[in-house]
């Protein structure tokens, strides 16, 4: 590798850094507040497998993050929101370097790995916040580059990489298991259709159809093995039985019709996804470069996932660029000498390099959001920030306060029971066993208007709420509820009949 390379490189790492930085908006989300408080009760107390911070008791709790509640936990505790926010700009960071050196070791091309590196982080950007997905994509991304070092020589120290993954995925983002075995499928479905269109055939040569290559891999039947291997890593978690038991719950709950990053992805809620489709697309009708098979399956398997839910484009973002970058190292390759040495004079230049720095560097702070610049963490527009203290001193043991899923976990934070909060999971009857499914019974409160007969079962003697929404509309016309305290965006009320 060239000076002059190394150079380029320090370059991109320093620019995702700054466009990390710069790319950030509400790190500290709603789950962020339970992830703190409940690791610090495991912490304290260890995993019971119940829970302690709703007013609804008896519900049993999976602790499907543990590992990061106890991370995200001790974080706090050392450096508050600060150290938060910069853990946030530290895996971001993470995982666009990864990006662009997994990139550049398949394009063999510095320019290509870059943009591509910028465009993905542009888009991931919605998706970075402190949660264990942020932790879950280094998983994937680290997943998918053994995999492939995997297939390529069946050397068993990847494949041992590939469990402890495992391990690590099952214990801090349980959620999102399932996905780490999707992963096998596509050079499995490539390997075995190869090998019957070969039979057709009757040819046990490699070869291509239009512009999809086919190719077997003698590796893939050890797959198999690696995948018993991972499945028997669910056993090593405090959990029991639940990471063969959650994704099938989760499903058969009804807060994923409900929760946005579960919903169908559409223009209005995913442009940046139809763009890269519609460049992707463009680049191979144009070059008319051959993709292999198990690309081809890969690509098409992340995008119809990504247009069942909102979240899998995070997926889709970071698992692609695998295949793409496949891709642009066919078309590097016929790139004439002429254009990639002009392409090295426009960019391994050291003075043209420090002043594009100084540029995102510049971007970067223009961009960032100047809220965290000024140590503001907490949204008091989106966390009742004011009325917690108004809660704290009022409320008493015996009082069950109704409250906004959004803000749940913010209560949850500053000890305050809750009705309900973003781990949705806990309130549906597939995970809790009660009679009423309470995740159910908060849309038909909230969203449906029918929260005399919810509130009646359950006996919620208060309210806190946001204001200008309609249902805080509707309640502040009724009779039966009596406002005891207001700010500029919230409300609490109290009910009197």
């Amino acid at each position: 590798m060239s000076k002059k390379s190394n150079y380029f490189n320090i370059f991109i790492i320093i620019s995702i850094i700054v466009l990390c930085f710069g790319f950030i908006y509400f790190p500290i989300s709603n789950d962020t507040f339970y992830n703190i408080k409940i690791g610090n009760f495991i912490l304290q107390n260890g995993i019971d497998m119940k829970d302690h911070f709703s007013w609804l008791s008896n519900l049993p709790y999976t602790y499907p993050h543990w590992l990061f509640d106890i991370f995200i936990a001790l974080i706090y505790n050392l450096s508050s929101f600060k150290g938060l926010y910069i853990l946030t700009i530290v895996f971001y960071s993470l995982i666009g370097s990864l990006i662009y050196f997994f990139s550049k070791e398949r394009t063999k091309n510095y320019l290509f790995s870059a943009i591509l590196t910028i465009i993905v982080l542009c888009s991931l950007s919605p998706f970075i916040t402190i949660r264990a997905q942020i932790i879950s994509f280094v998983i994937f991304l680290l997943e998918k580059y053994f995999l492939d070092k995997f297939l390529l020589d069946g050397n068993k120290k990847y494949a041992l990489i590939i469990i402890l993954l495992s391990i690590l995925l099952v214990n801090v983002h349980l959620a999102t298991w399932i996905f780490f075995f999707i992963l096998f499928l596509p050079p499995i479905a490539n390997h075995y259709l190869t090998l019957i269109i070969k039979k057709i055939r009757k040819n046990d040569a490699d070869f291509s159809i239009g512009l999809i290559e086919f190719k077997t891999n003698k590796h893939v039947k050890k797959l198999f093995i690696l995948i018993i291997f991972c499945l028997l890593t669910g056993f090593l978690t405090p959990l029991n039985i639940t990471p063969y038991t959650y994704i099938f719950k989760q499903f058969l709950g009804d807060s994923l019709k409900i929760i946005n990053e579960y919903q169908n992805v559409t223009i209005a809620n995913s442009f940046n996804f139809f763009i890269i489709i519609f460049l992707l697309l463009s680049c191979i009708l144009l070059s008319k470069k051959k993709i292999s098979l198990e690309d081809l399956l890969l690509l098409l398997g992340l995008i119809f996932m990504s247009l069942i839910a909102i979240r899998n484009v995070a997926y889709f973002l970071l698992i692609g660029i695998f295949p793409i970058s496949n891709y642009l190292g066919k078309i590097n390759t016929d790139l004439k000498k002429q254009t990639k040495d002009k392409i090295d004079f426009i960019f391994l230049n050291k003075p043209r390099l420090l002043i594009l720095t100084i540029l995102f560097i510049v971007f970067s702070f223009i961009t960032s959001d100047k809220m965290y610049l000024n140590n503001k963490f907490v949204d008091e527009k989106i966390y009742p920030v004011e009325a917690v203290n108004y809660l704290k001193k009022n409320l008493n043991k015996e009082d069950k306060l109704f409250n906004e899923y959004t803000v749940g976990s913010y209560l949850l934070l500053n000890d305050i029971k809750v009705f309900i909060d973003s781990r949705s999971d806990l309130y549906t009857k597939p995970f809790n066993n009660l009679n009423h499914d309470i995740f159910n019974d908060y849309i038909k409160a909230y969203n449906d208007m029918e929260y005399e007969e919810i509130f009646n079962y359950y006996g919620v003697t208060h309210l806190l709420l946001s204001k200008n929404n309609r249902f805080t509309k509707v309640i502040l016309n009724d009779s039966n509820y009596k406002e005891l305290y207001s700010d500029k965006y919230f409300i609490v009320l109290k009910k009197i009949n």
